[in-house]
């Protein structure tokens, strides 16, 4: 199941990439005839009232007024073509008894670029995050739930119908939206059912139990809208499939939202603040959508009706904050290259066409001087880009992940001061206080080699049990002398162990639990972790070589053994790096 919704989020990806490069480049322009209208609420009905006429437009000198009422064939290319209009189009419209032909032209209506900007930047926040999360977290079922979220609605959002003028592809654009719209509330409705972890029973358990119902409902509704609204006969059901799939989608963002609150108030402390985020951004994000539902259903006309859906455009950036502040989903690493590099890129090429653009009106086009100019402004802007990006990385760094450096930092530092400490008890119980406080863990425990076996010297779980040198994980450890994920088959507690090599064996391993917030490890924990493990065992064995040396040396001062050993002993303590040979180490330690 979970391949099949990665290929999905893929599919809808690519979809949404390639529309947005095509809409971008201008592929095609938008058509027009001439005039706004009103269209029939009832679905499929080939009937609509003008309410505006563009000056010198084919509706104006065909004499269309505003408050005409038109009429057209009921057949699937016109609605197409109603719905999604390319310049070239010819249509047949009837007024009065009289059909009038009109020609679509090149839709001159000026362009709110602020809005467009904004529409654009957020569909790529939406196709770049959800992305990203797939890709990090693919056997996650709330992290793929979220992805799917978010790459439906960044491929739907601002998805322009007239890029090809195939009257196929606009239909099927017409389906791929208000699909895409749909699976997109299914994900969101997962993720809430399944965040922070799956719930067994309660609230959310029920509210779980919605999503298939609401899956077929949503698939159901748009097959029957579609059939009556281009291929039926007859307009009737039409309204009442519109309204089904309205009121569905009603039905899913309270679902949704009575989930994230239920999730709030059974979340722990650590949770909270996250939760928050996440409740407060789908809170403002979905309260337009929901105000534009309510309105569509009830068939209500507003100016600024098709404004307030607006609000889903915080959701990206909100979710991209959570993500990186407080790690909903472990991706900061990846996520932190990402948007630095992602945005100093699309700051460094905005500047140069803007650069090329001022230059194209003020200095005389295809002049020497126009040319010496648009070079130097491409080779500084190039020049500059890697002392932005470490700039803005460094500020990236210090504002989204400086809870999480400090906490490494505590860590590699405890490892340095490791060897500093000369109780065996306290190195062992500082090393899994500070692993379990730091990483923020729900246990930890410090396992050593004695004999054939590996026991638990200090521990934080609720059991932790001696384990043989052959179970599988140790095993792994042994052999290839790294980290180990405790997937199953291995007696070691938790999720992760890290192994402490002295001299090429494993003298014992860090076991550590599950993070608090269900995350997994990034990176640079990791390598913080594996550095702990490593320094506490060298440190560990150092001790234990200290008190054999001092066993050593309390023995070659005893007048009562023989010469022979007395001098044997004594030369053993004068080697210069200060330790016995493996052999006499391993029996005393036995």
């Amino acid at each position: 199941m979970r391949a099949v919704v990665r290929i999905l989020i893929a599919f809808v990806f690519c979809v949404g990439a390639v529309n947005l490069v095509a809409s971008m480049t201008h592929l095609r322009d938008n058509g027009t005839f001439g005039f706004s209208s009103a269209q029939s609420a009832e679905i499929g009905n080939p009937k609509v009232t003008v309410t505006t006429v563009v000056p010198d437009s084919p509706a104006a000198r065909a004499g269309i007024r505003s408050g005409d009422t038109l009429t057209y064939a009921r057949s699937a290319k016109h609605r197409i073509i109603i719905g999604a209009t390319v310049p070239g189009d010819r249509m047949t419209f009837e007024r009065n008894g009289s059909p009038i032909t009109l020609t679509a032209v090149v839709d001159e209506g000026p362009v709110p670029w602020a809005l467009f900007i904004v529409a654009i930047l957020s569909k790529i926040a939406f196709l770049v995050i959800g992305a990203l999360i797939a890709w990090r977290r693919p056997r996650d079922d709330a992290a793929l739930a979220l992805s799917v979220f978010l790459v439906c609605f960044g491929a739907a959002i601002d998805y322009d119908t007239v890029v090809f003028p195939s009257l196929a592809v606009r239909f099927v654009s017409f389906v791929f939206l208000q699909s895409a719209f749909a699976a997109g509330g299914i994900g969101v409705l997962a993720f809430a059912c399944w965040f922070p972890e799956r719930a067994t029973s309660g609230t959310r358990r029920i509210l779980e139990r919605l999503i298939v119902p609401c899956a077929i409902v949503a698939l159901v509704s748009t097959i029957i809208s579609f059939y009556i609204a281009y291929f039926a006969r007859s307009t009737s059901g039409g309204a009442f499939a519109s309204n089904l799939y309205l009121w569905n989608y009603l039905v899913m963002i309270a679902a949704t939202m009575t989930a994230l609150v239920t999730s709030y108030r059974e979340s722990v402390r650590d949770q909270r603040a996250r939760m928050r985020w996440v409740l407060g951004t789908l809170a403002v994000g979905f309260s337009g959508l929901a105000v534009l539902f309510v309105l569509l259903a009830f068939r209500v006309e507003t100016a600024w009706g098709q404004y307030v859906s607006l609000t889903i455009l915080a959701i990206p950036f909100g979710l991209g904050y959570v993500i990186l502040r407080h790690r909903v989903i472990d991706m900061g690493f990846v996520i932190n290259r990402a948007v630095v590099y992602t945005f100093v890129s699309l700051v460094v090429v905005g500047t140069f066409i803007i650069f090329e653009w001022l230059l194209g009106h003020i200095v005389e086009e295809n002049s020497r001087a126009s040319t010496l100019l648009a070079l130097g402004g491409a080779l500084a802007l190039g020049l500059s880009a890697r002392f932005i990006h470490a700039r803005v990385d460094r500020w990236v760094d210090d504002l989204f992940f400086r809870d999480r450096h400090a906490a490494e930092a505590a860590i590699r530092r405890f490892a340095h001061e490791a060897a500093m400490i000369t109780d065996p008890d306290v190195l062992i119980a500082r090393t899994v206080e500070v692993a379990q406080h730091n990483a923020r863990m729900n246990g930890a425990a410090f396992y050593a080699r004695l004999g054939a076996r590996y026991t638990p010297l200090h521990s934080s779980f609720p059991q932790s049990a001696d384990l043989d040198e052959n179970d599988p994980a140790i095993l792994d450890m042994r052999t290839f002398h790294e980290p180990v994920d405790l997937t199953g088959g291995s007696g070691v507690p938790g999720v992760s162990a890290f192994p402490m090599m002295v001299r090429g064996q494993l003298a014992g391993f860090l076991a550590c639990g599950e993070k608090t917030t269900h995350e997994a490890f990034a990176p640079d924990e990791s390598d913080a972790l594996r550095v702990l493990a490593r320094d506490a065992g060298i440190a560990l064995d150092s001790l234990r070589v200290s008190r054999i040396e001092q066993e050593l040396a309390y023995l070659s001062a005893d007048g009562e053994l023989p010469t022979a050993i007395r001098l044997r002993l004594s030369s053993l303590l004068r080697r210069e790096d200060g330790t016995q040979p493996a052999g006499a180490v391993g029996r005393s330690i036995q």
